[in-house]
């Protein structure tokens, strides 16, 4: 992993990061049906999913509030 721009990126997951839009594909190899998530400065809405997997979309203040429960550790006793 490295620091940039006060973001952690795993440099193993394919992604496509810009000043305006952060794409991140959440395998390995980026050749499966992994999901991926798409954010853009420019839009309102978030988008996790893909073509083969389907699509789900997120207020950006809808995903604040996913990213502050994960942050706390709310669903930390599901992972094992």
């Amino acid at each position: 992993m490295i620091k940039n721009n006060n973001m952690v990126l795993n440099t193993e997951l394919p992604h496509n990061l810009s000043s305006e839009r952060i794409e991140i594909t959440f395998c390995g190899k980026g050749k499966c049906k992994c999901p991926s998530i798409d954010m853009d400065i420019n839009r309102d809405k978030i988008v996790i999913g893909g073509e083969d997997e389907g699509y789900t979309e997120f207020t950006k203040e809808e995903f604040k509030l996913f990213v502050s429960e994960i942050k706390a550790g709310t669903f930390d006793k599901y992972m094992n």
